[in-house]
């Protein structure tokens, strides 16, 4: 059987950024560092040329063991976290030609002093499909 177009891209996301699908959130510090892919439900439109539109909202978290106690000091180490994960979803933002895009739509930081720093972000990736057919980017 097939692979779906939002399996691979999906799949594609989650390698791009070295991290792993729908796992709960670490507990302690052994499990760190980690990185969480999430997808929300999607949304998508019929065009004119047979083929579906649709805008996929995704949500990548990372989180790490706070490299020092300053409060700026973590503060600056969440951002690069978040930094990270933006450009690791930019930098290819097609996936291996499955996307016809990212954009990011938010995200923050936030601190647990002493213990762990982590980043958020939310994207909307954009991609297309067949009409009726999930398995196919283009007719030929």
């Amino acid at each position: 059987m097939p692979t779906s177009i939002r399996e691979q891209l999906l799949s594609a996301i989650t390698t791009a950024v070295g991290g792993e699908y729908g796992i709960p959130a670490p507990e302690d510090e052994r499990d760190l560092p980690v990185t969480i892919v999430e997808d929300q439900p999607e949304q998508a439109s019929d065009d004119q040329y047979n083929l579906s539109n649709i805008l996929m909202p995704v949500v990548v978290a990372r989180a790490a063991q706070a490299a020092d106690n300053d409060r700026d000091a973590m503060r600056a180490q969440a951002n690069e976290l978040l930094a990270s994960i933006k450009s690791e979803m930019f930098a290819d933002e097609s996936f291996g030609n499955l996307a016809d895009g990212v954009q990011y739509t938010g995200g923050g930081i936030q601190t647990e002093v002493g213990r762990f720093v982590f980043a958020e972000a939310q994207f909307t990736v954009r991609y297309h499909t067949v009409r009726g057919d999930p398995y196919t980017i283009d007719e030929d």
